[in-house]
């Protein structure tokens, strides 16, 4: 689970000596690791300390990889390539102008175009995450997000389906306006993610299908699927990939018969009750 940053609260962060002195103490006693993974929401969230920390990380020469905000500016991202950063993992959430607005998101889509584009520019491989439900969601601003995530063409995505856990703002939201209909569960018996948020001419069935069509949409352009392939190619990885292929079309099966099983209960009426009952 990636970790929940709470705002309104103190920023605790640790030294860029201390952080520096870790990785290069990893490296040298864990040689065989490819990788190193900053698994921090606020992580490049100051710029002097990100540059700072940084500097201090580019004579280790170690690959990393961490989650990163949009409004990292074009100098941060320089400073990070530089140092070893190769992916970012990326909350664009939504496409929409006002669904953005609505979540205090705190930028812009035009931000987010231009910071994807330094992203492209300086070799930076994005994995973007996206959130289908938020407060205010309409199927047009479902549809604003497919085509914006679309035109911005990174690397990899990640859909998920908006939560409203106790003690947030959305829950509070969500429980004054009646719009919590699932309470027993928000995952399936695999895992998988459940919509229980429906808004008025929204529903958790349609979310859930828009889920579906979001990924179809995205990796099923030629561009997205060639890419893919390609780099399976050139990484001797196909097999990985085969499997991984497999495994993404087994839980869209599954997931798609869920939708239409929903449906159906939906549309059957309930049985008549005898007067004797």
């Amino acid at each position: 689970m990636w970790p929940q940053t709470l705002s309104g609260h103190a920023w605790r962060k640790r030294s860029t000596d201390d952080v520096a002195a870790e990785l290069a103490w990893a490296k040298k006693n864990f040689p065989h690791v490819k990788e190193y993974f900053f698994d921090d929401d606020t992580f490049n969230i100051q710029k002097q300390r990100t540059v700072e920390l940084c500097e201090k990380l580019k004579p280790i020469g170690v690959t990393w990889s961490c989650t990163s905000r949009v409004t990292t500016d074009r100098e941060t991202l320089k400073a990070m390539k530089d140092a070893g950063c190769r992916l970012l993992i990326v909350g664009f959430e939504s496409g929409d102008p006002q669904i953005l607005k609505n979540i205090k998101k705190g930028a812009t889509v035009e931000r987010a175009r231009a910071f994807a584009k330094d992203c492209h520019d300086l070799g930076l491989t994005i994995h973007g995450d996206f959130i289908l439900g938020l407060p205010g969601e309409t199927k047009e601003s479902i549809q604003n997000t497919i085509k914006f995530a679309k035109s911005l063409d990174v690397e990899t995505i990640q859909v998920s389906i908006a939560h409203a856990y106790p003690g947030t703002e959305f829950y509070e939201y969500a429980r004054e306006n009646g719009f919590i209909k699932n309470t027993t569960s928000m995952s399936d018996e695999g895992g998988h993610q459940m919509a229980h948020i429906e808004y008025p001419g929204l529903p958790t069935d349609y979310i859930l299908e828009m889920v579906h069509r979001f990924y179809d949409e995205y990796y099923f352009r030629p561009k997205a699927a060639a890419r893919v392939i390609w780099k399976a190619i050139v990484n001797r990885d196909v097999p990985r990939l085969y499997v991984e292929a497999k495994s993404f079309l087994k839980l869209r099966s599954q997931r798609n018969k869920m939708v239409k099983d929903a449906r159906r209960h939906q549309a059957d009426p309930p049985a008549p009750v005898g007067a004797g009952a």
